[in-house]
């Protein structure tokens, strides 16, 4: 059995925003580090970005702000901290040809529009998109990392998901580079956020309430065999865990989407939220 993950602390989100309520609607679907005190929260029903203080208290600095886009929301946002860059991540949209593809929103540190670049892949539908992002820094290399869901949306099924490595154009945007295979340990019921930090990936599943980590090779091309282990998230409510981030080498921040109607009760109480949790000692 996999070992449990321990809750170091957590919010509901409408404690911590300005103006919201409990029955404010906050679809969390990602969160990045900013900086050392600041996460950045996105929701799939928001064109808006969450500025949450890391101490999870209703501080001043905790504000929404806007995000132009194409889309109703974002999927997952990612930060390259060096440049103080800021990537939001859409699902799938449907292309001038009717295909379904993927969309990658950067903005600057200052929050202004830069640029939209489309992703190449076609998808078989809005809701078998990519699912995370996140941005790794190798020296003079840098990636973005889009993790997308495979499998024709049948719940379950394996094989097809995996990690597709962007590279920087010329011109500002991204092109596929490479591709990084997901184990069989890492083939949950579905696949909801990813994130990066010092050689480590975190993959987290929604439905099956787990969070896989592994190593990549120093090429960043391959996970490590035998480096990964899967964790469980403490108790069954947390059924909607569809952000994580790193904050240190055994802390991770998330967030929670809202419960949805066929889920128990129970889901109601971590649903909406921002949570930090601890990797247990070895």
């Amino acid at each position: 059995m996999c070992e449990k993950l321990e809750l170091v602390r957590e919010e509901k989100l409408y404690r911590l925003l300005p103006g919201k309520r409990k029955d404010s609607r906050l679809e969390a679907s990602g969160v990045a580090l900013l900086d050392d005190t600041t996460a950045l929260v996105v929701f799939d029903n928001l064109n808006q970005v969450a500025r949450i203080d890391l101490s999870l208290e209703p501080r001043k600095t905790n504000r929404l702000l806007l995000a132009p886009s194409v889309g109703a929301g974002f999927e997952e946002v990612a930060v390259d901290r060096d440049a103080g860059r800021v990537f939001c991540l859409i699902e799938a949209l449907e292309d001038v040809d009717g295909r379904f593809r993927g969309f990658v929103v950067e903005y600057d540190a200052a929050g202004r529009f830069v640029r939209l670049t489309r992703l190449g892949t076609r998808l078989e539908s809005e809701n078998k998109g990519f699912e995370g992002l996140a941005h790794i820094r190798r020296g003079d290399r840098e990636y973005l990392l889009a993790l997308r869901e495979g499998g024709s949306g049948a719940k379950g099924r394996r094989g097809g998901s995996r990690i597709d490595a962007l590279a920087p154009t010329a011109d500002g945007g991204w092109r596929p580079s490479h591709r990084i295979g997901l184990p069989k340990n890492a083939e949950f019921e579905d696949y909801a956020a990813i994130d990066y930090r010092d050689g480590r990936l975190a993959v987290v599943s929604q439905s099956s309430a787990r969070l896989w980590v592994a190593r990549l090779d120093e090429d960043g091309r391959r996970v490590v065999p035998g480096s990964e282990t899967v964790y469980r998230f403490p108790k069954r409510s947390y059924r909607n865990v569809e952000g994580i981030a790193w904050l240190s080498d055994d802390t991770l921040i998330a967030v929670s989407d809202r419960k949805k109607a066929r889920q128990p009760a129970r889901c109601a109480r971590k649903d909406q939220s921002i949570h930090v949790f601890r990797i247990p000692a070895a």
